[in-house]
């Protein structure tokens, strides 16, 4: 049979699927699948040798011959003549639905698309492991529903009518995609699927890598595995932990060289969630999810370039020089409300320069946001300014307000302001005019919602123009008010150096890191203990002589809880301009930032500032500082004292562990100065608490006048907690240096009691790069050097809060016998009949006669040195008469003992216990706390020897 046959057979075949007749629906015979190649080949020939004619008939392209066999054959149902056609019905058939035979595989009348057996063998598609009937497994088959359309090319993998970028189920395999792994039923789990939806599009360039039609940078679940993005430890599904991943979001772009970091369609620079955990940058302790800790990460922002080298550290689109936000550390860490703070402020202090500013001659200085924004706001700024100097022109004597937030409406103008308020809206009418028509324009135009309502609010502000300038002067006046509060005088002012110097020294030197963290807990419980033992100690030995003899009337120096249990104190004092603020900035990680202390060639603001620890930035006046339970005591050098208290809470690792207090720099003057406060007193006040007290010092600044000399007669008894610092020392010639030192040292030396010169250290404290020329190998050891000694006043906490009590037990006791020898004195030269007020005053005003001080030198081993002058008692005396006291002896009673002896003891023996015992408990606390460490690293260190995975 010849061409003709063949087009016989095809369309018996048709026909016999059509009607759901012959051999198809038998339950033997040949299958669809099996008559399939015979269509394929069938249509071919049609293609290829047929030829339609205008009718639609189909013809043979070529004639048949006399001498045919193939037309005649006496054995056949039907004899065609060589003339005769045969006339088909023309079927449009494309190729999806000859391959599916009119979508319905198995012939069942169902289509294949509502079919839950496709296949007919009566086992479900989602259990069935051949779902279309061919013999080839589903992970094996590049057809799965047999629709003849290969699975890379199926908008519908599983042929269930649901497109794959909808279905819940891909494969059709019974398993939702969300905990399949294998999505895409090609045999190969997901995580080393490099097509993971099987769109025939590798992962790297899917645009919808889990094919469930939502785009990677819009979707929740990026792997589609059921875990939401910020919760899924293997981002992209390659079986890779995310703080191991290369390509953290499976895009084909290592992370250093990823602009979008995350895969969530914005770019790193503008994203507040850089590594997509579901941590806002601030707050996260691995801002690049590299798994290395901020505070160790020599790459923060995970771009490949190490951070002394990084212009722009965090990664958030501000350089460096113009970012005031902490590096992805702390930075407390918390804070959108003391950014706004810090705004505020920045803005306070520029504002009045900018406010009277002409249009076009000078510019704002921007904000740091302002300075970078976002690119869709430059776009629209560009537009607006290019607009703006084509349609307007610029008048002279127009104004403009600069404000970095919208502010509220002015408050009504004065009546006297109405004239020339009327006059610059005479003046301003023309440019609001051409304004209406610009935006009546822009108007005309279609635009974006965003646009068209910032031509509404630029259009506004065209129009309150005039008011806005009729009411400068009033807030002019407001802000003359704002500058001149005392807080504005501590804050800093000045621009942020280039090359700064690492600070990352200072945190492992001052110990302040986490791994510290279990060791400082460990002493701290220790040190509890022998704290509570200094109170029972004082409560028992040194508080009944201290009230009986009412020592608290005659000396400023007390001791009790706030002493006993406060932080450890570090004190810094010296002549001004000497780096004093600097130094404190540059320890609590605060410089150049709206909250900065204030510093400069000029001298700063005459405050003691102390610095304490916060969970958010706060400046304290002097009121709520002395109502604080450390310094409570200072309440009583008055309200003089009070108005020159300054504090900042700052939320800084090192104020965490210690307080610390700078004096107002010390002022050489020819003419002594009245202050409203006994300024030695307070010094002494804090002298008496400090752990250790730094006394620094500009090379430029060396002389000693009577202020130094009073500060230094009150460091007495303290020299060896006193260092000095040579600040600034990079100004200085090497060559130069020795002699400065030695000229300090020349100066200072026969001011303090000690034969020893104190120890000092030459260095520059702050982060600012070293000056050409300077040593500076020297100067960072001496920084170092600095560094490990403020550690150990630190650590050494306890044993100097023992010093101190054993020192004012000493001084209670002095006082005590003072007083018991003066009553000796007045009773041996009391008569019977004599004035004994007449006789206590002379023995008050003239002790010398009566030996008091030799005496009690000579009984007792007192020194004359340890005791107050006779000017101190005669005014104690004098608001105490002194037979109102009791002599020793008659305080001991028969059950309770002596108090002296009492005192005797704790201060020869019971105080000084208390440090051996401190020691010997810190050890053992410290040796457990090691102990436990040893044996973790040696349990993980076996499970890794176990599972070699974990260590890989």
């Amino acid at each position: 049979m010849g061409r003709l046959t063949i087009w016989f057979l095809l369309g018996l075949t048709l026909f016999a699927v059509s009607n759901h007749v012959g051999f198809v629906n038998a339950d033997v015979g040949p299958s669809e699948s099996e008559c399939r190649p015979y269509i394929e080949k069938a249509i071919n020939e049609l293609k290829t040798d047929g030829v339609r004619d205008g009718s639609g008939e189909l013809q043979s392209d070529q004639p048949r011959g006399d001498d045919d066999d193939d037309d005649d054959d006496d054995g056949g149902l039907f004899s065609i003549d060589e003339k005769d056609t045969i006339e088909i019905e023309t079927v449009e058939l494309d190729s999806t639905e000859d391959a599916k035979s009119a979508n319905d595989l198995d012939g069942d009348g169902i289509p294949d698309d509502e079919d839950d057996d496709i296949d007919g063998d009566g086992i479900p598609n989602e259990k069935d492991d051949d779902i279309d009937g061919d013999g080839i497994p589903n992970e094996d088959d590049d057809d799965i529903d047999g629709d003849g359309i290969p699975n890379e090319d199926d908008d519908d993998i599983d042929g269930d009518g649901v497109p794959n970028s909808k279905d819940e189920d891909i494969d059709g395999d019974g398993v939702p995609n969300s905990k399949d792994e294998d999505i895409d039923g090609d045999g190969k789990a997901n995580h080393e699927d490099d097509d993971l939806d099987g769109d025939g599009t590798p992962n790297h360039e899917d645009d919808d890598l889990d094919g469930d039609g939502v785009p990677n940078t819009e979707d929740d679940d990026l792997d589609g595995d059921g875990t939401v993005n910020h919760e899924d430890e293997d981002l992209d599904g390659d079986g890779v932990k995310n703080d191991e991943d290369e390509d953290l979001d499976g895009d084909g772009k290592v992370n250093h060289e990823d602009e979008d970091l995350d895969g969530d369609g914005v770019r790193n620079e503008k994203d507040d969630d850089l590594d997509g955990d579901g941590t806002n940058n601030s707050q996260d302790e691995d801002l690049d999810g590299d798994g290395v800790p901020n505070e160790k990460d020599e790459d923060l922002d995970g771009d490949g370039i190490l951070n002394e080298h990084d212009g722009d550290v965090d990664g958030d689109g501000v350089p460096n020089e113009h970012d005031h936000k902490d590096s992805g550390e702390n930075a407390d860490d918390d804070d959108d409300d003391d950014d706004e703070d810090q705004k505020e402020a920045v803005k306070k202090r520029s504002k009045r320069e900018v406010d009277a500013a002409p249009v076009l001659d000078i510019e704002a200085p921007p904000s740091p946001a302002e300075e970078f924004p976002v690119e869709e706001e430059i776009v629209k700024e560009e537009s607006a300014e290019e607009e703006a100097e084509k349609e307007q022109e610029p008048e002279p004597e127009a104004e403009v307000e600069v404000e970095a937030e919208k502010e509220p409406e002015p408050e009504p103008v004065k009546e006297e302001k109405e004239e020339s308020v009327e006059e610059k809206e005479e003046e301003q009418a023309a440019p609001v005019e051409e304004a209406k028509e610009v935006s009546t324009e822009q108007e005309a135009a279609p635009q974006e919602p965003e646009t068209v309502q910032e031509d509404a609010v630029e259009s506004e502000e065209a129009q309150d123009e005039p008011q806005a300038d009729a009411a400068k002067e009033t807030a002019d006046d407001d802000d003359d008010d704002d500058d001149t509060k005392p807080e504005d005088e501590l804050l800093w002012e000045g621009e942020i150096p280039q090359n700064r110097r690492s600070r990352q020294h200072i945190s492992e030197l001052l110990q302040l890191d986490e791994e510290f963290n279990a060791r400082e807990k460990a002493t701290d419980n220790v040190a509890e203990i022998i704290l509570r033992d200094i109170k029972r100690i004082y409560e028992n030995a040194i508080k009944p002589l201290e009230t009986v003899y009412k020592y608290r009337e005659l000396s400023n120096r007390h001791f009790s809880d706030p002493e006993i249990f406060s932080k450890p104190l570090i004190l810094f004092m010296g002549p001004w301009s000497g780096g004093k603020s600097s130094i404190l900035n540059y320890l609590t990680d605060n410089e150049y930032t709206p909250n900065s202390l204030r510093t400069g060639a000029e001298p700063s603001p005459a405050y003691f500032n102390i610095l304490m620890w916060g969970n958010e930035t706060e400046v304290l006046d002097g009121t709520q500082l002395a109502a604080d339970y450390t310094f409570s005591g200072l309440q009583k050098f008055g309200q003089g004292l009070e108005e020159r208290l300054r504090g900042l809470k700052i939320k800084s690792k090192l104020l965490e562990k210690v307080n610390i207090v700078e004096i107002p720099g010390i002022l050489e003057v020819r003419k002594q100065v009245s202050r409203v406060f006994p300024f030695n007193d307070a010094c002494q006040w804090f002298i008496d608490r400090a752990d250790i007290i730094f006394l620094v010092y500009d090379p430029a600044k060396l002389d000693v006048g009577p202020e130094t000399e009073a500060i230094l007669d009150q460091l007495k008894g303290r020299e060896y907690q006193t260092r000095i610092i040579l600040n600034k020392a990079d100004t200085v010639k090497p060559e130069e240096l020795l002699r400065v030192q030695g000229a300090l040292i020349w100066n200072i030396s026969p001011l303090m009691s000690s034969a020893q010169p104190p120890l000092m250290y030459t260095t520059s404290l702050w982060t600012n790069p070293y000056q050409d020329g300077a040593p500076a190998r020297l100067l960072l050891a001496q920084e170092r050097a600095f560094l490990r000694d403020l550690r150990t006043a630190i650590d050494k906490r306890i044993e100097h809060k023992i010093a101190s009590a054993r020192r004012f037990a000493v001084r209670v006791r002095n006082h005590a016998k003072m007083v018991d020898c003066y009553l000796n004195t007045f009773y041996n030269h009391k008569t019977l009949f004599g004035n004994k007020k007449r006789i206590a005053d002379d023995i008050i005003d003239h002790p010398q006669n009566y030996h008091i001080y030799e005496g009690l030198s000579t009984l007792t081993n007192i020194s004359r040195y340890d005791l107050p002058d006779p000017e101190v008692y005669r005014d104690f005396f004098r608001l105490n008469p002194l037979y109102e006291f009791k002599k020793l002896t008659e305080t001991c009673t028969y059950f309770r003992g002596c108090p002296i002896t009492k005192l005797d003891v704790a201060i020869a023996y019971e105080l000084p216990e208390l440090a051996g015992k401190y020691k010997k408990m810190s050890e053992s606390a410290l040796a457990s706390i090691e102990a436990q460490q040893d044996q973790a690293q040696n349990e993980q260190r076996s499970s890794n020897q176990a599972d070699p995975k974990k260590t890989s």
